[in-house]
């Protein structure tokens, strides 16, 4: 018997090909990227479960995490830039364009 798998899309993180002097500097690079990935896809579900919801209190709740989600994206984001500025821009970029591709299969 045929087992089926499902495929999901997911967003691929690349370590920035950023100069590092130590495997911790790589490493907190990494984790910056995971970070703002997290949070940015994250930030995404709330936003269309807060457009699909009706009920005002998980509304509020959503607001809540959505606003956090940004502050978590934003203090990575500054400390990224720390890194390398113009990988960081490469980094949004990509981050953008696989996200976009990902939730237009999942609205599909």
């Amino acid at each position: 018997m045929k087992k089926e798998t499902e495929q999901f899309d997911a967003i691929s993180i690349i370590p920035l090909d950023v100069p590092c002097k130590t495997d911790e500097d790589r490493k907190a690079l990494l984790e910056l990227q995971l970070m703002m990935a997290t949070c940015s896809i994250n930030h995404e579900y709330a936003r269309m479960e807060f457009d699909d919801t009706q009920n005002v209190e998980r509304k509020e709740q959503l607001l809540e995490y959505m606003s956090e989600c940004r502050v978590q994206y934003f203090e990575a984001r500054e400390d990224l830039a720390g890194f390398d500025p113009y990988a960081l821009v490469d980094f949004e970029r990509d981050l953008m364009k696989q996200k976009q591709m990902m939730l237009a299969h999942y609205n599909a």
